[in-house]
């Protein structure tokens, strides 16, 4: 079993996480307008990397700070096991800009991957957002309504 150093965490506070669902469009040259909900949380600059559900995500600066720490902690302890998921994370690793129209591009090796073609969805999920292709947030939709889930929230009393 490996252990980790146990480092003192930032939380965030609940009006600091990414909530919502916001559906957006992303043009030919594969731009895609930042929802007014997330501009002050996310700022003009911020991370984009590939999800493990072959989505993308985005984080605020401090969020991919904490986030690329986590995962060099993994990493280092142990390098073999986890090198193919730093350079999956990492080669994907993106810093983006938004224009004047708040707009920004997703590179076209992850709008290649993750099918971001058109219709987009923005998913808030805390600590960052998920950016998704519409089949791909029917399927996810489809599985967090799931009476199953219900269930798990009632019985977690959430």
């Amino acid at each position: 079993m490996e252990e980790f150093e146990v480092q003192q965490t930032v939380e965030l506070r609940p009006d600091e996480y990414f909530i919502g669902t916001v559906r957006y469009s992303v043009d030919d040259k594969g731009r895609v307008v930042v929802p007014v909900e997330l501009r002050q949380r996310l700022g003009s600059e911020f991370y984009l990397t590939l999800s493990s559900y072959d989505t993308v995500y985005i984080f605020a600066p401090e969020d991919w700070k904490r986030y690329t720490q986590r995962l060099m902690e993994f990493y280092q302890s142990n390098p073999q096991r986890y090198a193919p998921v730093l350079q999956r994370i990492m080669s994907f690793g993106q810093k983006v800009k938004v224009d004047n129209n708040w707009r920004f591009i997703v590179p076209a090796n992850l709008r290649e991957i993750c099918n971001l073609r058109k219709t987009v969805y923005f998913v808030g999920i805390g600590d960052r957002v998920e950016l998704m292709n519409e089949e791909a947030y029917k399927q996810r939709f489809s599985k967090i309504t799931a009476p199953e889930v219900k269930e798990l929230q009632a019985e977690l009393g959430l």
